[in-house]
């Protein structure tokens, strides 16, 4: 008798301690909110250079989106994410990538789309993985602020 495949079924409390700790992974990252308009960290370990560059898009009273991209020898990863800070509830979480494709909680699988049951929730756990590699091995921080951009 075969077995029955089970539906993916949120695990919203794992969820929502990634995104606190992605925010203040950010929050230790970035500093200030209101006044930085893009951050570039070097990354550097097992002989391996690579570039994280977080850039404010939106910047609302509660919310805030940022694109984080990943480079390595001057190639950029092709889709960047984009994460949205929710400084109400100091929450950050991975919404869209660079292709506009809005991604939802969970999807059923197999589908159309190509994505896993919990596209979303490891898209958070990637984000973390990057951010925490940016607190430990960071090396060279590139901040431009609002008044910066400004001069220039």
């Amino acid at each position: 008798m075969p077995v029955a495949k089970r539906r993916y079924v949120p695990n919203l409390t794992q969820q929502m301690a990634v995104a606190e700790a992605n925010y203040h992974r950010l929050q230790r990252l970035m500093g200030d909110f209101d006044q930085l308009d893009s951050l570039g960290i070097t990354l550097q370990q097992g002989g391996v250079t690579s570039q994280l560059r977080l850039t404010v898009l939106e910047r609302f009273n509660y919310t805030m989106t940022l694109e984080v991209q990943l480079a390595s020898a001057d190639q950029w990863w092709v889709k960047p994410l984009h994460m949205r800070l929710y400084h109400d509830m100091r929450m950050a979480e991975v919404v869209k990538s660079g292709d506009y494709r809005q991604y939802h909680g969970s999807y059923g699988y197999p589908n159309d789309l190509g994505v896993m049951a919990d596209e979303k929730a490891q898209l958070n756990n990637y984000l973390a993985l990057l951010l925490q590699q940016a607190l430990q091995h960071g090396t060279r921080l590139e901040k431009q602020t609002a008044s910066m951009a400004a001069v220039l």
